[in-house]
């Protein structure tokens, strides 16, 4: 009988620890991220009333009898692989993991942090020094600076994200390094036997990222050939309409085949491409390669004579055409945590990329509270990586909500009541009993 009394005190408190546990779950059902738990029950030992036998020549077997001692606790096991529902926050640095990884945080700034945390908590902001950090406790999200790509491994250097500094917030332009003229010259066309020709510009960016402005005159040579025409540099101005110097000679014959009118030389060059180097003050422009291929001389259809040739920056494929200086304008997330800024020149570039960890345990991890985890022996070592490596990915502008499910918490509650209830009416009847037993000797 007194076994029965301590049976039902461990009903008691292992029933008790459950509604704890159901407790905490409803009390984070809206916490970002969280991960519900469950209790696992035990029985404890036994005392063996009689044991079992063998059979014999003229007796069976019989089983062992034995009496328990009530239920512990075995377990309180942390939900980790069901993931959360998207919550819309319209932020473009709250992110959510699909998948079984975590972000990489830490409250040290070092490059290589000694103290490593683990999150699925995705609710970022940028703090005053310009950091990626977490918005609950401020910790440093960790990951790579540049255009580099997160290697695989459980040693990787991590640092934290400086997404704001002297080294992000502008951009050095680009020199352009090819450009192309396009359209039909006219033979008959007035303007080329002028004493100016037919002038023509072509801005391009300079190696400062500034923008000039190159004049082209375009005559018919001088000669009295109708298929032969020249194309020279008579000017340069920069940015403020100001001449600048240049000591190199630019200028050049264009020459199409009288029968076909497509061209057969530029610069002395059969494949219609030109070199052109600058000097002087205007050496700050790099050497461009000019493509003529585009061009022709025909006689014009409407009978007007005129000339429509126009020079373009960049290749015919829209590349090469350089940029401006630019100052950062935005930031985006990508799928694969690859943050990209963009520029006021229109250039976007990657400048970090945020780390993920996986485990080969993920339920043996610690919880350690603020939405953290912390590696244990049972977790295995943290595996630093690229999201999309195991077909993960992040969204941004959402979040994960918690993987709390109401219906069954209250389900748990009500049979953790009812087995409250049980095993205290257990002691109530054992007590009852007791005292039955005492008044026997009146």
């Amino acid at each position: 009988m007194m076994r029965s009394l301590w049976s039902g005190v461990a009903g008691l408190t292992t029933h008790q620890l459950e509604m704890d546990v159901i407790g905490n779950n409803i009390a984070n059902v809206n916490t970002t991220a969280y991960k519900s738990q469950a209790t696992g029950f035990a029985d404890i030992f036994y005392q063996t009333v009689r044991n079992g036998t063998g059979s014999g020549d003229t007796t069976a077997t019989t089983n062992v009898s034995q009496l328990g001692y009530g239920n512990k606790v075995a377990s309180i096991y942390t939900n980790i692989s069901k993931s959360g529902s998207m919550q819309t926050t319209g932020n473009a640095f709250d992110l959510m993991i699909t998948g079984d990884s975590f972000f990489v945080v830490s409250s040290d700034a070092s490059t290589d942090p000694a103290t490593r945390n683990f999150s699925r908590d995705g609710a970022f902001t940028i703090d005053a020094e310009g950091s990626l950090v977490t918005q609950n406790n401020g910790f440093y999200v960790l990951g790579i600076m540049g255009d580099g790509n997160i290697p695989r491994g459980g040693n990787v250097n991590l640092t934290n994200l400086k997404l704001i500094s002297d080294d992000t917030m502008t951009i050095d332009g680009t020199a352009t390094s090819a450009s192309y003229f396009r359209g039909n010259i006219d033979s008959l066309d007035h303007e080329l036997s002028s004493d100016e020709g037919k002038t023509l510009r072509l801005e391009v960016f300079g190696r400062d990222g500034e923008i000039y402005t190159l004049k082209y005159s375009l005559t018919d040579g001088g000669d009295d050939a109708d298929n032969t025409f020249n194309l020279s540099l008579k000017s340069i101005q920069d940015s403020n309409g100001n001449l600048i110097t240049n000591t190199t000679n630019s200028s050049f014959d264009l020459v199409y085949s009288k029968n076909t009118g497509r061209l057969v030389s530029a610069g002395g060059s059969a494949n219609g491409m030109v070199h052109m180097e600058f000097g002087g003050q205007a050496g700050m422009i790099g050497p461009i390669d000019v493509d003529f291929t585009n061009t022709s001389n025909f006689a014009s259809l409407n009978g007007n004579h005129t000339s429509s040739f126009y020079g373009y920056r960049g290749d015919t494929q829209g590349l090469n055409q350089g940029y401006a200086n630019g100052t950062m304008t935005g930031l985006s997330v990508t799928d694969n945590g690859s943050i990209f800024a963009k520029y006021s020149n229109g250039q976007t570039v990657k400048i970090a990329q945020v780390a993920v960890a996986e485990f080969n345990n993920a339920m043996g991890l610690e919880k350690v509270g603020d939405n953290l985890y912390a590696q244990s022996l049972n977790s295995g070592e943290a595996m630093i990586m690229d999201i999309t490596y195991d077909g993960g990915y992040m969204t941004a502008g959402v979040l994960e909500s918690s993987n709390v499910d109401l219906a069954k918490e209250f389900t748990d509650m009500i049979t953790t009541q009812r087995g409250f209830q049980a095993n205290s009416k257990v002691i109530i009847t054992s007590d009852e009993m007791l005292q039955i037993l005492k008044q026997l000797k009146r």
